[in-house]
């Protein structure tokens, strides 16, 4: 699986949502760049606001729930353009407008959501021997209300990300990239992400988005 991301501070100059889905548009489609993917399938993860301390805001819950290093730098910009002038802000050091190559299981609620699935297992597994302890020990009750505390753990429950989460399917760069370049708004703070893979892997992405 494959991403890139630009939000509104890495860009040349300040400009719109919706040029800024063309400057991604134009990465998208430049054959030049390392590690481009081979299929353009996409998931577009995108957030708008009138204002950067609005923008930071709306960023928290993603970077909280699902971090992404790009917003996570976008939110802190914008942080300190609302607070600092222009000479003192937070200056990106992230990865420049590039694509990346990134795993289902670096993104937090997936991650979390796979520990879930493998603390059900051992729930289920552990089920006869924990009746065989209760049976021989007085302690055991003990051992399974801690057992059980730890594996409440194995509840995942998916939260709204706070970001704007679409499905794009495309055949090749172009056409993914034609996608893009159409989205966005004429707000001038903004962040998208474009993960691109199988249709899989952008679906197990969205549900938990």
């Amino acid at each position: 699986m494959h991403n890139i991301a630009l939000c509104y501070h890495q860009a040349a100059a300040p400009c719109s949502m919706q040029e800024g889905a063309q400057l991604l548009a134009s990465a998208i489609s430049d054959d030049s760049r390392t590690d481009k993917p081979a299929q353009y399938s996409a998931l577009l993860l995108s957030v708008s606001a009138n204002d950067p301390a609005a923008l930071a805001s709306k960023l928290s819950t993603i970077n909280e729930y699902c971090p992404i290093a790009e917003f996570i730098a976008c939110a802190q910009y914008g942080k300190s353009q609302s607070t600092l002038e222009q000479s003192k802000l937070a200056t990106y050091e992230g990865q420049s407008l590039e694509w990346q190559i990134s795993a289902l299981q670096n993104l937090q609620p997936l991650r979390k959501k796979q520990i879930a699935a493998e603390l059900v297992a051992a729930n289920d597994s552990g089920k006869q021997l924990i009746t065989t302890i209760d049976d021989a020990l007085i302690k055991a009750a003990e051992l399974k209300t801690a057992r059980d505390q730890r594996l409440n753990q194995a509840q995942f429950a998916a939260k709204s990300s706070g970001v704007d989460v679409q499905l794009i399917t495309a055949g090749t760069a172009k056409q993914l990239a034609d996608s893009v370049a159409t989205k966005g708004s004429d707000q001038t703070y903004w962040a998208m992400c474009v993960f691109v893979g199988q249709a899989a892997e952008l679906n197990k992405i969205k549900e938990v988005l």
